[in-house]
């Protein structure tokens, strides 16, 4: 017999050219330079065949590799155990690798070609992975005995270096890949989608930011197609729950190609897809059906791909248009009720009034600065110069705060008209370029292409029934069968072979996965894309095994303050390859305002209209007194918050809304369970739970009282993840249920109904004695008047200003901080319901034009201001007598009027410590 530690014997099959081993069957051979002779027993009697030279070979002189406990081997993707030597042999077509192994207390071997052999180094090794698997072992070791986690974690001893698991323990350099080809989109994709799937397709580690209602489970859907339209490509997709993956599979499905699907997430999900092979191989035959489908030319995709996006910015433009004209007619109407109460005087026939909005600010931020005691020549020269650029004036008094309100107003009315033309112009180029139709055109062809791809990756299989408990055998061919395999992050391993990679993971609802499920699925991954919002719910971590736990290597790795999607973010910080998707398609645009002034910082673009007469958020407040209940069971309920929804809040305002349109959301189960045993039809759930929905209604029960009990709870309800879900799953309107005093000592909720007030002053408002900051007015004034400022304050020397206005705008940035806004040098008189609250002297004074306050810091979410500041220097206060005068009267008129002012004095210190210290105390 053959030494197969010293021979290897080769056969090329005539069927397909292929090499295989064949020294276990041949008993001895001999050969010339033209055939080889090789002797098999067949029968019990030996038996020789002839082979010619080319049709088979004899190895020799292989050379033994040597293994270590860092080293394994994987044959066809999947690690093998028990290996006892591996051998290599140089062969006509490249080398050959011969395995030994254990079985059944025998030696035996196999040996397979250099493409089905892969050596793998074990990540885990190094002594940072090595400690940050030792901590998340010590938390798993305090989880309940039922915990998926234990199983799993006790056999997760290597991690292969080529997996995103090692990358990530060990901190591994997230490279970039410029051999993305031409991507395809057969489920549409707007300009942030589109830049997601090619950032995540050209790197191993990569984030999408997914707020509500801007298109992940599309995203993910286009990341697919793009994916196993290469032929032999594999991904997975998981989450938390199996509900995120359902979800993908439906729109697979609505595709028609689910067939590429195999869901092997819970024993339901598995034993379905199973018994269901037979009918979807009968889907992939009829794939053919119609003869082959052509791929279309990568430069015809390209093309229509280009054109399409250059419209789409247009359309992002519009809508941001939009959302600009909308913001601003809310403003000016606010304006208009201001502007009512002081009846400053018309401005008839005024050239300025005919010029651009950009020319009024101009004019106001010019005047501004303006000193009235300035000498004749000066004030020609000024004359002279405005007369050339904004018109005759001779009618307008700029240092009298009237003018400054009707150039304001005219501000307003110049500016809705500007953007009212931009709107048109870009609808105009939207029409004649027929946008529907390129789109159309593109996604024809994007699915074009995914179809050819996909049957150039079945042509050459045959149809396989694989069985639940054989299927890993064949892992290799049931994933050419099957690319897409969905699971939850537990199941993913042991669905899989050991030390099988995917091509990719997705990690879908990643602020929900913790960090001991997420490093289970990272394990089997070579590259992964993280797709989540870290504004929404986050992971629930078990505090109890956290805490008996030794301590965390490092910050970026601890379970109990970070999810999956946070730790990336800690750990890689600006170098993360980071996608948000701006577009959004849910929410009416004042609902989602709400959610992208307060949580997402603006970015995001609502591509929504409100309908006429829409009302899309109220406030209903449950009459006075103490209505919560607390139970000894656990649980809190309000049965007041529950007859107002029933018997007024559906009665009075929904009675017409199909029931299942309808959701109720509360922050306590307890409470939803009543809500459910009152209502049929309507589905009332917990906040918690409705992560991830949506409902043409919303209504929140917030449960709390204003008493101590109710106070406690606040820190629960008022949380920012939970705001922000609730808000966003309200398609058309939302509607607040809350006490009567209306949650005052909350921060998100308070927020929330000052947000409502403010763009619903037909909702219940409490008179104020403060006007809400005019925010737009200011945003647009502040830039024009500053550089003027600066090049005075270089001549007169005055750079205090400067100073504690760089200091503001540095805090403000801070996380804690970041509801506040400021604005410079605003008139007094803007910030005053009227004047009748003053005496005859200060009103006087807050006429003149040059009453301003040098900072204003305000809510930017409700606009009303939090408490103003004055930059007091010495020889301009202290040492001036007049202007101690006159900052007695400002002091007088903010105390009035209950608007904190916070005077800085330039001989003094600590600015930025008081700074804080004031904004703690609004905070």
């Amino acid at each position: 017999m053959i030494d197969p530690r010293r021979q290897a014997v080769l056969v090329r099959s005539g069927a397909t050219g292929a090499w295989a081993d064949k020294t276990r069957d041949v008993v001895s051979y001999r050969a010339d330079p033209s055939y080889v002779y090789l002797t098999f027993m067949v029968q019990n009697r030996e038996k020789e065949y002839r082979y010619r030279a080319e049709k088979a070979a004899i190895l020799w002189d292989p050379r033994a590799i040597p293994l270590n406990a860092g080293i394994r081997v994987a044959v066809n993707g999947a690690l093998w155990n028990s290996l006892t030597e591996v051998w290599r042999f140089d062969g006509p077509d490249g080398p050959w690798w011969r395995i030994f192994y254990t079985t059944a207390g025998q030696v035996a071997y196999r040996s397979y070609p250099d493409h089905e052999i892969d050596f793998r180094q074990n990540a885990a090794g190094s002594p940072q992975a090595s400690s940050i698997l030792d901590y998340w072992r010590s938390i798993v070791s305090g989880l309940v005995q039922d915990s998926p986690n234990r199983p799993s974690f006790e056999r997760l001893g290597f991690v292969d270096s080529q997996s995103v698991l090692g990358r990530y323990l060990n901190g591994g350099h997230i490279e970039s890949s410029d051999k993305v080809g031409t991507m395809i989109f057969p489920f549409s994709a707007n300009l942030s989608q589109r830049e997601a799937v090619g950032t995540c397709l050209s790197h191993p580690v990569s984030v999408i930011d997914g707020p509500p209602g801007t298109g992940k489970t599309q995203t993910i859907l286009n990341l697919i197609a793009n994916i196993i339209a290469t032929p032999g490509a594999t991904v997975g997709v998981v989450s938390f729950t199996n509900s995120a993956v359902d979800n993908v599979r439906e729109k697979l499905a609505e595709e028609g190609i689910d067939y590429v699907v195999a869901g092997l997430g819970r024993k339901e999900k598995r034993a379905e897809f199973f018994a269901g092979q037979a009918a979807r191989n009968a889907e992939v035959a009829g794939l053919f059906d119609g003869g082959a489908v052509p791929m279309p030319p990568d430069e015809q995709i390209a093309d229509a791909d280009q054109r399409l996006q250059l419209l789409q910015e247009t359309e992002r433009r519009l809508a941001q248009l939009r959302q600009e004209s909308d913001a601003y007619q809310l403003e000016r109407r606010h304006f208009g009720r201001y502007l009512h109460n002081h009846a400053p005087a018309e401005l008839a026939g005024l050239p300025l009034l005919q010029q651009s909005s950009g020319r009024i600010l101009d004019y106001l931020a010019e005047t501004a600065l303006w000193r009235a005691d300035d000498g004749p020549i000066r004030r020609l020269l000024r004359k002279v110069r405005g007369y050339f650029r904004y018109g005759s004036a001779r009618s307008l008094d700029p240092y009298d705060t009237d003018s400054v309100l009707r150039l304001q107003r005219a501000y307003y009315d110049n500016k809705i008209s500007e953007l009212r033309h931009e709107i048109r112009q870009a609808e105009q180029t939207l029409e004649q370029a027929d946008t529907a139709s390129l789109a159309k055109e593109h996604r024809q062809l994007s699915s074009q292409a995914l179809r050819a791809g996909l049957q150039q990756r079945y042509a050459p299989l045959s149809a396989e029934i694989y069985g639940p408990t054989t299927y890993k055998q064949q892992f290799a061919q049931f994933t050419r069968d099957y690319p897409v395999i969905l699971s939850t992050c537990h199941s993913l391993g042991w669905s899989l072979p050991e030390g099988f990679l995917l091509d990719y993971l997705i990690i879908d609802e990643a602020s929900q996965v913790d960090l001991l499920a997420a490093g289970l699925a990272l394990k089997h991954a070579r590259n992964v894309i993280v797709v989540g919002d870290l504004r929404q719910l986050q992971h629930i971590a078990d505090k109890a095994a956290s805490d008996r736990a030794i301590p965390s290597p490092a910050p970026a790795y601890d379970y109990q303050q970070h999810n999956i999607l946070s730790s990336l973010i800690a750990l890689y910080g600006d170098a993360l390859p980071r996608t948000m998707l701006r577009e959004h398609y849910r929410c009416d645009p004042t609902i989602i305002g709400f959610c992208n002034k307060k949580f997402y910082n603006g970015q995001l673009v609502p591509f929504t209209s409100s309908g006429p007469g829409a009302r899309p958020l109220r406030i209903v407040r449950t009459a006075a007194g103490n209505h919560m209940r607390e139970h000894q069971g656990g649980g809190r309920s309000n049965q007041r918050e529950i007859d107002v929804v029933v018997q007024d809040v559906i009665q009075q305002y929904f009675a017409d809304t199909d029931k299942d349109k309808i959701g109720i959301a509360t922050p306590y189960r307890l409470q939803a369970g009543k809500f459910t045993e009152q209502l049929t039809g309507i589905q009332a759930s917990t906040v918690h739970k409705f992560q991830g929905r949506e409902k043409e209604v919303v209504i929140m029960s917030t449960v709390l009282n204003e008493n101590v009990n109710g106070r406690n709870g606040l820190d629960f309800v008022d949380d920012p993840h939970l705001v922000n879900v609730a808000v966003s799953r309200a398609q058309k309107q939302f509607v607040l249920v809350t006490n009567s005093g209306m949650l005052p000592k909350s921060r998100n909720l308070r927020d929330l109904i000052d947000y409502i007030q403010y763009h619903d002053p037909g909702q219940e408002v409490f008179e104020s004695t403060i006007v809400s900051v005019f925010d737009l007015l200011y945003k647009d004034y502040s830039p024009r008047l500053r550089p003027l400022a600066g090049r005075l304050r270089k001549r007169t020397g005055f750079a205090s200003e400067d100073i504690v206005w760089t200091v503001l705008n540095e805090i403000l940035t801070e996380g804690p901080y970041g509801d506040f806004t400021v604005a410079d040098q605003v008139v007094l008189r803007n910030l005053l319901p009227d004047l009748t609250r003053l005496t005859a002297e200060q009103a006087a004074y807050v006429r003149h034009r040059a009453t301003t306050l040098d900072f204003v810091v305000y809510n930017r979410i409700s606009n009303r201001p939090v408490f103003a500041i004055e930059v007091d220097g010495f020889a301009f206060h202290e040492n001036d007598p007049r202007q101690q005068v006159r900052d007695a009267h400002k002091d007088a008129i903010c105390a009035t009027h209950q608007i904190p002012l916070l005077r800085l004095p330039t001989t003094g210190s600590e600015e930025e410590r008081l700074i804080r210290q004031w904004l703690d105390t609004c905070v």
